[in-house]
């Protein structure tokens, strides 16, 4: 984003005194003084408009550039993410690395009834649960891999290059704040398969001077 700078003009204007005097009964008429110099109007600049789709597209390819980031989800209500048939989580926070690593902690309800906290981890194919109840890693089987249903990377992706009409809510500080609707589809490496279709309003935040996204409302 271009800077306004302030243009400040020079005062150029010249005032010049003559002193007359009277000598009997003659008298001269002053010299007409030259005129005040002028000076041409400075145009200030303005600053360049700001292209949204352009923010959006470097942001998806800062996202496609990560190798490692950490990540947050919650939900506002009484959704929740469902991470197989009988385990729906309500948050998660964790960790992932390129191309199949990912540590998570969340908090989810065991076949809608029993609520859990418990921590993940999956490395390539092989994936350890805590046990909610003695709190002890056990290996779970490899269908159960979240990397399977929850890819964050792939998700906030998806945000920057589907969003439709977007525009421009803030440019305050060092963020970017960009509204705009999103086919629920694109959320399914966020919110599982089980994303009812339709669209969905759409708040992204990004950083101005690494163009990382750094929170979604949905």
């Amino acid at each position: 984003m271009a800077r306004l700078s302030r243009a400040i003009l020079p005062l150029l204007s010249t005032i010049s005194l003559a002193l007359f005097l009277t000598l009997g009964c003659s008298q001269t008429s002053p010299p007409t003084p030259d005129p005040s110099p002028t000076s041409s109007p400075v145009p200030i600049p303005t600053a360049t408009p700001i292209n949204i789709q352009n923010i959006l597209a470097r942001a998806g390819n800062a996202t496609s550039q990560l190798d490692t980031f950490h990540f947050k989800l919650e939900h506002n209500d009484e959704r929740s993410t469902p991470f197989s048939d009988t385990l729906n989580i309500t948050e998660a926070e964790g960790d992932v690395v390129s191309p199949n690593s990912v540590a998570i902690n969340f908090a989810g309800k065991f076949n809608d009834r029993f609520a859990i906290r418990a921590s993940l981890i999956t490395i390539g194919d092989v994936s350890y649960m805590t046990n909610p109840l003695s709190g002890n890693w056990e290996k779970i089987p490899a269908e159960i891999s979240p990397l399977g249903f929850f890819d964050p990377q792939k998700g906030v992706g998806a945000m920057m290059t589907g969003l439709k009409n977007p525009s421009l809510i803030s440019t305050k500080g060092n963020e970017f704040r960009i509204k705009g609707i999103l086919d629920t589809q694109a959320l399914r490496p966020l919110l599982g398969t089980a994303t009812r279709e339709g669209d969905a309003r759409v708040e992204l935040t990004l950083d101005k001077n690494t163009f990382y996204m750094t929170k979604a409302v949905i």
